[in-house]
Order: structure tokens, then sequence, then C-alpha cells
């Protein structure tokens, strides 16, 4: 595959270094986790009800997550070419596209897969459908007066809809107690900023990085705050983890390992544990 095809900086017949993998092996390591996860908290589901609970998962959580990776971390007014800006905001707008257009569509089919659940997680989620598409809407007829305050103010009350819709969700994956509902907020609030800031990383940051050299220090160091959260989300993941697997099947290992999910549990503590070790040696090496 030649470079035009491929879209890549490397030529052909150049090892790719693996610090250019290394964002794309992450991404990948949290969904395969998601994926792992949605699993055994519906295990036994028909197949169609857990691929519709991972998609629902997975795009809700890279629309919340990239979006408040968006509005902390983007700083227009850092850059020493305004062209650069606005590349940026180009991308990242392009991304949102897609993310809210796959919310919506795994939004529908997660509800109709999941027509007997509790009305108040139903209408969290049903809200967040409604708005989302709204506020892209409103974002993309933005008049050019008053632009970036207004496009600020929207993408506010779009992340805003993309937490109710995380909220319902975990309401209808539980649905039990106050304290389990938490436990699952926290445990998808964690993961949606991670693979928010893995999105903004691989589809954003990078691109235009490569694309525009002069914007990779300014980008850099708008970054470093995402690096900084990443040990606290997976300490965060870990202990909700764990709660979780204890409620499906106790504290005992000997009935972990009789339990039919056993597979995917130890699955997705391996992804979480090689996770950790990229966190580490990151934190090691540091900036």
């Amino acid at each position: 595959m030649s470079e035009n095809e491929s879209g890549s900086r490397f030529p052909p017949g150049r090892a790719v270094p693996a610090r250019a993998l290394k964002p794309r092996f992450v991404l990948g390591l949290l969904v395969m986790a998601s994926f792992g996860g949605v699993w055994v908290a519906r295990f036994g589901a028909p197949i169609a009800t857990r691929a519709a609970t991972w998609l629902v998962a997975a795009a809700a959580g890279a629309l919340a997550g990239g979006l408040y990776w968006r509005l902390a971390l983007f700083d227009g007014a850092a850059f020493d070419d305004a062209a650069d800006a606005r590349r940026v905001s180009a991308r990242w707008r392009r991304v949102e596209t897609v993310a809210v257009a796959a919310f919506a569509v795994a939004g529908v089919a997660y509800l109709a897969t999941n027509r007997a659940s509790p009305a108040v997680g139903t209408g969290a989620i049903g809200v967040g459908l409604v708005a989302a598409p709204l506020l892209w809407l409103g974002l993309r007829r933005s008049p050019p007066g008053r632009k970036r305050e207004r496009q600020s103010t929207l993408r506010t009350a779009l992340f805003a809809a993309a937490l109710v819709a995380l909220a319902g969700f975990a309401w209808l994956e539980t649905g039990t107690t106050l304290a389990d509902w938490l436990v699952r907020l926290v445990h998808v609030g964690a993961f949606a900023l991670w693979i928010g800031g893995a999105v903004w990383h691989n589809f954003v940051v990078l691109p235009t990085a490569r694309a525009r050299p002069d914007a990779a220090a300014t980008l850099k160091s708008q970054a470093e705050s995402f690096r900084r959260h990443v040990p606290v989300l997976v300490a965060l993941l870990l202990a909700t983890g764990v709660y979780q697997t204890a409620g499906l099947v106790g504290f005992s290992l000997s009935a972990l390992a009789a339990s039919p999910v056993a597979p995917f549990v130890g699955l997705k503590a391996l992804v979480l544990v090689l996770l950790t070790g990229l966190v580490a040696a990151s934190v090691v090496r540091g900036p």
C-alpha cells in the first residue's frame, strides 16, 4: 500500500515506530475491554441485545468523553497560527458528527431490544437521543456573528445530553439499588473519559500534528491534562469492575473459576493489566 492509499507518513517497507502505534493500541484495548464487560454483564442475553448494549455504551462514551476533552483541553488562542486551531476544530467537527450519528443509531437499537426496561432509564436515554441531533444541527447552523460563544454553549449542552444518556444506560444496566447504579455510572463515566480522550488523540491530535508539525508542541501541552487523568481512570475502572464482578459471581475465586463468565472476566482483566502497564510506563517515562 502506498503512502497516499494508507494516509500514513511512514513510507512502504519501513517499520512503524511503537510510539506511533501505541495510541491506536490503547484505543483497541479500550474497545476490547468494553466489549468484554458488556459480554459479562449481559451474559446469556441474545447476541443482538449484547451488540446493541456495547454499541450504545461505546458511542455515548466516545461522544461524552470526546466532548469533555474538546471543552476542557482545546484552547484555540494558544496556537501560534490561527489556521492550526481551525484545522483542529474542523477535525473534531467530523469526529463529532460520526459520534452523534453512531449514538443515535445505537441508542434506538438499544431501546428496541430493551422495551420492558424501567421508564427512568429509558427516558434518560430518550432525552439524549432527541437532544443530541438537535444540538448538533444547532452547531452546524451557528450564525457567523457570535459563533464561538454559541458553539461553546451548544457543545456544553450536547455534553450534558450525552451524560444524561450515560446515566440512563447505567440505570438500565443495574436497576437494583442506588449504590449499584452509582458504581456502574462511575465505571461507564471513567470509560467514557478514557475512550473519548483516545478518540481525540487518534483522530484529532495525531493527524493535525502530522500535517502541521508547528502545532505539535501546543497540542502536546494541551494533552498533558488528559495524561494526568489516566492513572485515576485506571483506578476507578479496576475498583468498580471488581465490585460489579463480585455482584455477579461473589467474592470467591473458586466461584468465579466455575462461572461461565470466567473467560470473559479473565480477558477484561488481562486488557486492564496491559493498559495499566502502558500507563505506568508513560508516567515513569514522563512527558
